[in-house]
């Protein structure tokens, strides 16, 4: 089946849509939570990022900062790692821009207008209209701010979503099935060609976030593709022993797959 994506503004239902979505169809529901516990088992380290550094604004520093970085490969990661497992729901973490070149994935953005978002979030969340309304400006703005350092594009572009809905003009039943409708027909571009790259690019990822997140190295520059087919790490080390842990680490995630290094010593 297709994969569904949302990006949403903040009070305009997203979470509540989603599940929706996933109780229809049965698919898995892919939300901090469950993101949260999955970095939590990866080590105390990485859960306290998590609920520090979750779609928020990065600073300069945090932004070429190893924890940072090490954060952000292991959540893609994850987010690879369930879409290649087929039938989920992904809420926010950038999953639009990671997975904007599969073609059986409907990515949704989800808006509505400032007054009804305040209103939702008043109610959700017990604020008055002013500590509401900040909130919401808040959020929106570090969500806009954590997909612009990352993925080096504004959050609302238009050329991301397949399909931008108001929430406000429809109930959320009615929003959930217009997506179960788009998942349908988005399903018949999951051919067994498409679904073997999504699983290629999910193993680049994940060994992208094994470099990434190990204490031993630092490669700011890391970044690992695919090319006609072949997994291919490039950056820049600055010792021998950077690439020999490197090599380590790709043989234990990829086995017997071959991997290109492309790694430069800094002169």
């Amino acid at each position: 089946m297709a994969i569904l994506t949302i990006s949403r503004e903040y009070g305009s239902g997203g979470r509540a849509i989603g599940r929706l979505v996933a109780e229809r169809l049965d698919y898995k529901y892919i939300d901090k939570e469950l993101l949260f516990e999955e970095l939590k088992q990866m080590g105390e380290r990485w859960g306290r990022a998590a609920r520090e550094l979750d779609e928020v604004c990065p600073t300069v520093w945090e932004r070429y900062d190893w924890e940072y970085r090490g954060y952000v490969a292991q959540v893609e990661a994850l987010i690879m790692a369930y879409a290649a497992q087929d039938k989920v729901v992904i809420i926010g973490r950038g999953g639009s821009f990671l997975l904007k070149d599969v073609p059986f994935c409907l990515r949704v953005r989800l808006v509505a207008p400032l007054e009804v978002r305040i209103e939702q979030i008043m109610l959700r969340e017990s604020l008055d209209r002013i500590a509401a309304e900040r909130l919401i400006k808040q959020v929106d703005g570090d969500r806009a701010c954590f997909i612009k350092a990352n993925y080096g594009v504004d959050w609302d572009s238009e050329d991301v979503a397949d399909m931008t809905i108001n929430t406000a003009s429809l109930t959320y039943e009615q929003v959930a099935e217009i997506l179960v409708e788009g998942l349908i027909n988005k399903d018949r571009l999951a051919t067994p060609e498409a679904r073997e790259r999504l699983k290629d690019r999910a193993l680049a990822y994940r060994l992208k976030a094994r470099i990434a997140a190990d204490p031993r190295i630092l490669i700011p520059t890391l970044e690992v593709k695919l090319e006609d087919g072949d997994l291919v790490i490039t950056g820049i080390i600055h010792v021998p022993k950077e690439m020999r842990i490197v090599k380590e680490i790709a043989r234990e995630v990829c086995g017997d797959r071959p991997v290109r290094f492309d790694l430069h010593h800094r002169v």
